[in-house]
Protein backbone atom coordinates (compact mmCIF):
# COMPACT_ATOMS: atom_id res chain seq x y z
CA UNK A 1 0.00 0.00 0.00
CA UNK A 2 2.97 2.37 0.45
CA UNK A 3 3.07 3.03 -3.29
CA UNK A 4 -0.24 4.87 -2.86
CA UNK A 5 1.44 7.62 -0.82
CA UNK A 6 3.83 10.33 -2.01
CA UNK A 7 7.49 9.94 -1.11
CA UNK A 8 8.99 11.65 1.92
CA UNK A 9 10.84 14.14 -0.31
CA UNK A 10 7.62 14.96 -2.14
CA UNK A 11 5.80 15.41 1.18
CA UNK A 12 8.44 17.89 2.35
CA UNK A 13 8.23 19.87 -0.91
CA UNK A 14 4.44 19.87 -0.80
CA UNK A 15 4.49 21.18 2.76
CA UNK A 16 6.68 24.08 1.60
CA UNK A 17 4.11 24.83 -1.12
CA UNK A 18 1.31 25.01 1.44
CA UNK A 19 -0.21 21.54 1.06
CA UNK A 20 -1.90 20.84 4.39
CA UNK A 21 -4.10 17.77 3.90
CA UNK A 22 -3.45 14.88 6.29
CA UNK A 23 -5.20 11.66 5.35
CA UNK A 24 -7.10 10.06 8.20
CA UNK A 25 -8.16 6.43 8.17
CA UNK A 26 -10.45 6.13 11.16
CA UNK A 27 -8.32 7.24 14.11
CA UNK A 28 -5.00 6.83 12.26
CA UNK A 29 -3.21 9.58 10.36
CA UNK A 30 -0.85 8.84 7.48
CA UNK A 31 2.40 10.60 8.38
CA UNK A 32 6.15 10.56 7.85
CA UNK A 33 8.23 10.59 11.01
CA UNK A 34 11.45 12.54 11.59
CA UNK A 35 13.48 9.76 9.89
CA UNK A 36 11.33 9.87 6.75
CA UNK A 37 9.59 6.58 7.51
CA UNK A 38 5.90 6.22 6.72
CA UNK A 39 3.72 5.49 9.73
CA UNK A 40 0.05 5.28 10.53
CA UNK A 41 0.12 7.49 13.62
CA UNK A 42 -2.52 6.72 16.25
CA UNK A 43 -1.72 9.21 19.00
CA UNK A 44 -4.91 11.21 19.51
CA UNK A 45 -2.87 14.19 20.65
CA UNK A 46 -1.89 14.88 17.05
CA UNK A 47 -5.55 15.37 16.19
CA UNK A 48 -5.96 18.20 18.67
CA UNK A 49 -2.57 19.88 18.66
CA UNK A 50 -1.71 19.69 14.97
CA UNK A 51 1.31 17.93 13.55
CA UNK A 52 4.35 18.25 15.76
CA UNK A 53 7.60 16.57 16.72
CA UNK A 54 8.77 16.53 13.12
CA UNK A 55 5.84 14.54 11.72
CA UNK A 56 4.53 15.66 8.35
CA UNK A 57 1.56 14.62 6.28
CA UNK A 58 1.98 11.58 4.01
CA UNK A 59 -0.86 12.17 1.56
CA UNK A 60 -2.19 9.79 -1.03
CA UNK A 61 -1.09 10.56 -4.58
CA UNK A 62 -4.71 11.04 -5.59
CA UNK A 63 -5.04 13.79 -2.94
CA UNK A 64 -1.98 15.53 -4.36
CA UNK A 65 -3.25 15.34 -7.93
CA UNK A 66 -6.61 16.77 -6.76
CA UNK A 67 -4.82 19.59 -4.89
CA UNK A 68 -2.81 20.54 -7.98
CA UNK A 69 -5.97 20.35 -10.09
CA UNK A 70 -7.82 22.70 -7.75
CA UNK A 71 -4.96 25.09 -6.90
CA UNK A 72 -3.10 25.25 -10.24
CA UNK A 73 -5.81 24.19 -12.71
CA UNK A 74 -3.65 21.28 -13.83
CA UNK A 75 -4.49 18.06 -15.63
CA UNK A 76 -2.18 15.06 -15.62
CA UNK A 77 -2.34 12.10 -17.94
CA UNK A 78 -0.35 8.92 -17.45
CA UNK A 79 -0.51 6.24 -20.09
CA UNK A 80 1.10 3.04 -21.24
CA UNK A 81 2.62 2.83 -24.70
CA UNK A 82 1.38 0.28 -27.18
CA UNK A 83 4.52 -1.79 -26.72
CA UNK A 84 3.41 -2.41 -23.10
CA UNK A 85 6.99 -1.78 -21.98
CA UNK A 86 6.95 1.84 -20.94
CA UNK A 87 4.79 4.59 -19.49
CA UNK A 88 4.64 8.35 -20.01
CA UNK A 89 2.93 11.41 -18.62
CA UNK A 90 1.89 14.84 -19.77
CA UNK A 91 0.76 17.84 -17.80
CA UNK A 92 -1.60 20.58 -18.85
CA UNK A 93 -1.76 23.71 -16.69
CA UNK A 94 -4.48 26.03 -17.81
CA UNK A 95 -3.79 26.15 -21.56
CA UNK A 96 -0.10 25.19 -21.53
CA UNK A 97 0.76 21.57 -22.25
CA UNK A 98 4.00 20.01 -21.06
CA UNK A 99 4.87 16.82 -22.92
CA UNK A 100 7.83 14.58 -23.53
CA UNK A 101 8.23 12.71 -20.27
CA UNK A 102 8.44 9.15 -21.48
CA UNK A 103 9.98 5.75 -20.96
CA UNK A 104 9.21 5.01 -17.35
CA UNK A 105 9.29 1.33 -16.51
CA UNK A 106 6.23 1.32 -14.22
CA UNK A 107 3.05 3.31 -13.83
CA UNK A 108 4.11 4.31 -10.31
CA UNK A 109 7.45 5.64 -11.61
CA UNK A 110 5.61 7.82 -14.14
CA UNK A 111 3.16 8.92 -11.45
CA UNK A 112 5.99 9.99 -9.11
CA UNK A 113 7.81 11.79 -11.92
CA UNK A 114 4.60 13.63 -12.76
CA UNK A 115 4.21 14.77 -9.13
CA UNK A 116 7.87 15.86 -9.08
CA UNK A 117 7.30 17.93 -12.22
CA UNK A 118 4.14 19.50 -10.76
CA UNK A 119 6.10 20.44 -7.63
CA UNK A 120 8.85 21.96 -9.77
CA UNK A 121 6.34 24.03 -11.76
CA UNK A 122 4.57 25.18 -8.58
CA UNK A 123 7.90 26.26 -7.02
CA UNK A 124 8.72 28.25 -10.15
CA UNK A 125 5.35 29.98 -10.03
CA UNK A 126 5.78 30.70 -6.31
CA UNK A 127 9.30 32.12 -6.79
CA UNK A 128 8.59 33.94 -10.03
Amino acid sequence: MNKEFVTYEQALALKELGFDVTPWFGNQASLYDVKGEHTMYTNYGVMYSGLSDGYISAPLKQQVFRWFREKYDSQCDIWQYEDDLSFAFSIKIKFNRIDGYIDFKTYEEAENACIDKLIEIAKQQKDG
